[in-house]
């Protein structure tokens, strides 16, 4: 695939990724004229923009469309204004009779075009190109340099029953004269991220349509400035906001302020059983059983819901779970790591060791991030050590899972992948998984949604320049000495003994010279193509011309306090987790066009995690004993389309590996993985991002990623239709509700009463006592079925088809 093409698909992916987000897209049409002399980069551009001409769909794309290619996203006005006003011996305008100028025949419909009608004779966006052209379709170069844009009000806000407003947006310009600002609302692009709560109107004009939250974008000459919408619901007759809602900390605060604005009433606290069994989930992966739910629910005390939290936090499967988030967060992909092939799967294992023995004992999230950052496979230790070390931690691979891998400070495992990674996929892997900041885009332009350019992804890729996987001067002296030595003992050798396997190891390479291979690795200005330097995204220029690692002045400014990405995307990843939504959402998608939605709580949170000095598992119980995360799943009347503001909990898919968990859990029947894992494994705990037999097709339909990909969006957590036709009638569960040595065994014949067994059967599936309706349901169908057994096991897999075992809730 040619760099055109690849260019292509990275730029149509920015907009899918945007789709993919439930995005109502609405171009607004202006109408007005205010008869100004009208600017190429101000305002010509601006309707190719919003138009949707400069789209890499159309002809922005590399290709172009039609014979007529301008710059993607309008990143090169100059190169516009050539195409439009030379290009074909000049043929797209026409000065003497504007209106048959080629330029807005199509785009009117008048003659055919690939891309339809954009807008109408009478409409502005025709009446300003016309305007342009009949003045002589002149270029000032430099008139349309955007410093900033915002929207004015900085909030839009409907009280209850309100109806329209009215805003504006401003773009800042900067000229000889100094800074100007020009009203460019006709000349975005405006969309609306949920149009179920507002509508654009028309320039400057938005009507709420129900109470609810939604944001505002808009975009201008690859500027962004989003505003949130805020639509407050009105109070049924005699409602009244609970002032003495349990509030539990800052965390509450923000929540809480922000639902009495929008007049959204909080749902109760969730039943013990709810919570335990959202809890359990949510910690470790796994349902509670029968016993832990009656003794839960007899529980007087009236602290037993926080030292359950911390019960569950201190629980060896907890750190197995973030284990795994973790795995998917930094790219544990089994494909990619190196060979032998028969040891992949156990390479892949020891990744999540490494970090499971992390989490166990609460390690702060800086030094884990530092220590996967800056690892490097010699940590200290001289060439003959690591030799030794690595040929014993093969020796262990080959003998089975386990070895000693997580004892080592730092996961090389992150940087050693089976071929060399090129640097700028670097970038965006440490970028998404420490900063929840996607960069994929600008690798080939601006990009549409946020700062970053071509030059920020390139000089933040060049602070990786000189991470190498290979064999350092060192590691090959040690490796020479050692061959010769044993051609020297050829005599007494064994066959093949005067060789030594190929040890790989991460390493700083040296600075570059002249024209070395460490140079090639460097990324160039694209404007340029002159030399780059290395520089933190929105932070400071890295010295990559030391011995020193370049990798550790990113970190030391990665871990300052002020940085804006570092504590809040692991507290925004955690809320994520346990809420079902990030304050910023998608998870790892920071950016300027998709602010957080309580700004306040995320401060809070990112602050609080930096004062306990970056302790992950004090953030998991702030969140877990606050009001937000105890809240029942029952919406009431005045929150029942909230999903943002956190006034009930959420029903929320789980993960695939606890699907399967709570299968094999539910059943009684444990879950083998062969040759993928060590023995008595749980899914939750298997390393591999890659697995063979049954539990493949398990993990593919509800959302295990391949780990491909420097984007959350990896892991599908949508509901979809085979899920429901496994439950049904995949032969895996068929054999599970079988099995003679199922749960049903003991449990028939523990509980000789029908009532006592069905009793059990509720507590250790949806861990609530049956209801009566449920039982005389019960009691019709033993009286028509074969046999007791037969009853139970049918009454089994009903429960499994339920929506109430299956989602979290």
């Amino acid at each position: 695939m040619n760099a055109p093409r690849i260019s292509l698909l990275i730029a149509a992916c920015c907009l899918l990724n945007r789709v993919s987000l439930g995005e109502s897209v609405q171009t607004i049409r202006p109408t007005d004229s205010d008869g100004a002399q009208v600017d190429f980069e101000r305002h010509v551009m601006g309707i190719l923009g919003r138009s949707g001409c400069s789209l890499g769909s159309c002809h922005g794309s590399f290709q172009g469309k039609g014979n007529f290619r301008i710059s993607l996203f309008g990143y090169d006005p100059s190169m516009d204004a050539k195409a439009i006003v030379r290009d074909s011996q000049g043929r797209r305008i026409n000065l003497l009779q504007p209106d048959d100028s080629l330029l807005l025949l199509k785009a009117t419909g008048q003659m055919e075009h690939g891309g339809g009608r954009r807008f109408d004779r009478q409409s502005r966006e025709y009446q300003i190109l016309r305007q342009w052209i009949a003045e002589g379709a002149k270029h000032t170069p430099g008139s349309g340099n955007v410093v900033s844009l915002k929207v004015d009000p900085p909030e839009i806000f409907f009280a209850a029953g309100a109806g329209r407003q009215t805003f504006k947006v401003l773009a800042t310009f900067e000229t000889q004269k100094g800074l100007e600002t020009e009203d460019v609302t006709s000349f975005s692009e405006l969309r609306l991220l949920d149009d179920a709560v507002a509508r654009l109107d028309g320039p400057g004009n938005i009507s709420a349509l129900k109470p609810g939250e939604t944001l505002l974008v808009g975009s201008y000459r690859g500027q962004v400035a989003p505003v949130r919408v805020l639509a407050q619901a009105n109070l049924p007759k005699g409602a009244i906001y609970p002032e003495n809602a349990l509030e539990n900390g800052g965390i509450d605060t923000a929540i809480n302020s922000k639902l009495r604005r929008l007049n959204l009433i909080p749902s109760g606290p969730c039943a013990d059983g709810e919570f335990l069994r959202r809890l359990t989930l949510d910690t470790i992966g796994n349902l509670p059983s029968s016993a832990e739910v009656r003794a839960f629910l007899e529980d007087p005390s009236p602290d037993k819901r926080s030292r359950k939290i911390d019960e569950l936090l201190e629980h060896p499967m907890h750190a197995a779970l973030w284990a795994t988030r973790f795995s998917d967060i930094t790219g544990n992909n089994t494909d990619t790591i190196e060979q032998p092939q028969n040891l992949k799967a156990r390479r892949s294992q020891m990744w999540h060791d490494w970090l499971r023995k992390r989490f166990e004992r609460n390690q702060p999230y800086d030094e884990l991030v530092h220590d996967i950052l800056c690892a490097t496979s010699r940590e200290q230790m001289d060439a003959q050590t690591y030799l030794e070390q690595a040929k014993r931690l093969d020796e262990q691979l080959e003998k089975g899972f386990g070895g000693d891998y997580a004892n080592r400070k730092t996961l090389d495992l992150f940087w050693r992948r089976q071929q060399q990674v090129p640097v700028e996929q670097w970038g965006e892997k440490v970028a998404a998984a420490f900063l929840g900041v996607r960069l994929e885009c600008a690798q080939c332009h601006k990009h549409p949604f946020d700062r970053w350019t071509q030059k920020d992804y390139r000089a933040f890729a060049n602070i990786f320049s000189r991470v190498s996987v290979g064999q350092s001067p060192e590691m090959r002296k040690e490796i020479t000495a050692i061959n010769n030595q044993r051609r020297e003992n050829a005599a007494t050798a064994k066959k093949n003994a005067n060789q030594v396997i190929q040890i790989r190891e991460v390493f700083i390479g040296p600075v570059a010279q002249g024209n070395g291979r460490q140079q090639t690795r460097n990324l160039t200005d694209p404007d340029t193509n002159g030399p780059l330097p290395a520089k933190a995204l929105g932070g400071p220029a890295i010295e990559t011309a030391t011995p020193n690692d370049p990798r550790e002045a990113l970190f030391a400014w990665m871990r300052s306090p002020e940085n804006p990405f570092f504590a809040p995307s692991v507290v925004n990843r955690i809320w994520g987790h346990y809420m079902g939504r990030g304050i910023v959402d998608p998870v790892d998608d920071f950016a300027v066009g998709n602010p957080p939605s309580n700004p306040a709580l995320l401060e809070f949170l990112a602050q609080s995690f930096v004062e306990s000095g970056y302790d992950f598992r004090q953030i998991e119980r702030m969140v877990l004993n606050s009001a937000a995360y105890q809240r029942s799943s029952q919406p009431n009347s005045t929150n029942s389309h909230d999903r943002i503001s956190h006034s009930h909990s959420l029903i929320r898919p789980l993960m695939a590996e606890v699907v399967v968990d709570i299968l094999s859990t539910a059943t009684g029947v444990p879950d083998t993985f062969g040759n993928d894992a060590p023995q008595g494994t749980r899914a939750l705990e298997v390393g591999a991002s890659r697995v063979s037999g049954q539990y493949a097709y398990a993990f593919r339909i509800f959302g295990r990623p391949p780990r491909s990909l420097a984007c959350d969006c990896d892991r599908a957590m949508e509901p979809a239709l085979p899920q429901k036709l496994y439950l049904m009638a995949d032969p895996a569960i068929q054999a599970k509700l079988v099995n003679p040595n199922n749960r049903l065994k003991a449990l028939l014949a523990d509980h000789p009463e029908d009532v006592k067994a069905l009793e059990e059967l509720f507590l250790s599936t949806v861990s609530r006592f049956p209801t009566e309706k449920e039982k005389s349901s019960f009691d019709r169908y033993r009286k028509d079925a074969p046999d007791r057994r037969t009853a139970y096991a049918d009454t089994l897999w009903a429960l499994l088809n339920t929506t109430e075992f299956i989602f979290n809730h």
